[in-house]
């Protein structure tokens, strides 16, 4: 099983061809007149790039079980260990992915280094914890352009931490306009946004936000930060809850495998914060550097709004600690 499981590995170094069974996955390049070009992945529809986002999640969890089964005797810090010695990336099927569309930068590449340089540091400072900006799951990051861009159907999407961004009829202009930081371009009669430039979430209903807590169980040595985050998408509401584990090695952080376990309670809200749909996720355990549940619903335009201190409970289990935190600001 080793051996077969070694074999597997060196085989994921090739880009081969991503499971895409919606349709076919573009790389385009849309541009404005002399403006500079927006590269980016086209789906034919959301229902494709939901789907594209089901079939990466699957591989993932394909991947990493076929890493545990072939290691499953070894403690915590062995196998992790393991991991460095035989080379393993947790990310090889995003990675094989990217190359096979030849997607020249990744919001999941952007997201890597600034998490790498964050790690680099004798002490984590939770304030820049990099998931405060890029606060989406490393697959869908995988299918955001560099600026957290993609076209689906005729509309290019934006998603940012502060909330989305959708541009209709292929208005590139608008879009290069926003990116450098133009706020009226906003205000364009192409352009729906949820972003709230008022700082948003200040009353008791928002429709993008995050909030992160942070653990050391094991004063300057091991820690876990946990996240919650409700996020309000043109066709759908999104509640996640998130654990990602750390360990100390010299200087430095490195995440760390270990049992964890998570599990994701939402009250999604209307327009006008009245009660609208509730969701139990169930609990997900698994020896993991990071896993997370979601509750999703579609639908429920304009869009489906989180209340403070209500609608997003996530539960977790690490380390012999069992407890719960709520998206609140």
């Amino acid at each position: 099983m080793i051996a077969i499981f070694m074999a597997s590995c060196s085989k994921e170094k090739f880009a081969e061809q991503p499971a895409n069974n919606q349709g076919e996955i573009k790389l385009v390049t849309l541009t404005a007149g002399s403006k500079t070009g927006v590269t980016l992945l086209e789906f034919s529809s959301v229902e494709h790039y939901e789907a594209t986002i089901t079939s990466l999640e699957s591989q993932m969890e394909q991947h990493e079980d076929a890493f545990l089964a072939a290691w499953s005797s070894l403690s915590d810090d062995a196998l992790n260990a393991k991991e460095a010695e035989v080379g393993f990336v947790d990310h090889q099927p995003l990675i094989n992915f990217e190359n096979y569309y030849n997607i020249p930068v990744t919001l999941r590449q952007v997201f890597v280094a600034a998490e790498e340089l964050w790690l680099n540091n004798e002490e984590l400072n939770i304030e820049t914890y990099p998931k405060k900006k890029y606060p989406f799951s490393v697959v869908e990051m995988t299918l955001l352009n560099g600026n957290g861009e993609v076209k689906i159907g005729d509309k290019i999407i934006k998603l940012t931490e502060k909330g989305f961004v959708e541009i209709r009829d292929l208005d590139v202009a608008t879009l290069i306009r926003i990116n450098e930081g133009d706020e009226t371009a906003y205000s364009e009669p192409t352009v729906t946004t949820n972003i709230e430039f008022d700082g948003g979430g200040k009353g008791e209903c928002t429709n993008w936000k995050g909030k992160d807590y942070e653990h050391i169980y094991i004063s300057n040595s091991k820690r876990v930060i946990k996240h919650v985050h409700f996020h309000s998408y043109p066709w759908k509401g999104v509640g996640c809850a998130e654990i990602t584990s750390y360990k100390k090695q010299g200087s430095s952080w490195k995440k760390y495998k270990m049992d964890l376990g998570v599990a994701l309670q939402s009250y999604f809200r209307d327009n006008n914060c009245s009660g609208s749909v509730a969701i139990w996720s169930g609990w997900k355990y698994k020896k993991a550097k990071s896993i997370e549940k979601n509750n999703s619903n579609w639908g429920a335009f304009p869009q489906y709004r989180a209340e403070k201190n209500v609608s997003i409970i996530g539960y977790y289990q690490y380390a012999g600690y069992s407890n719960q935190n709520v998206l609140t600001w």
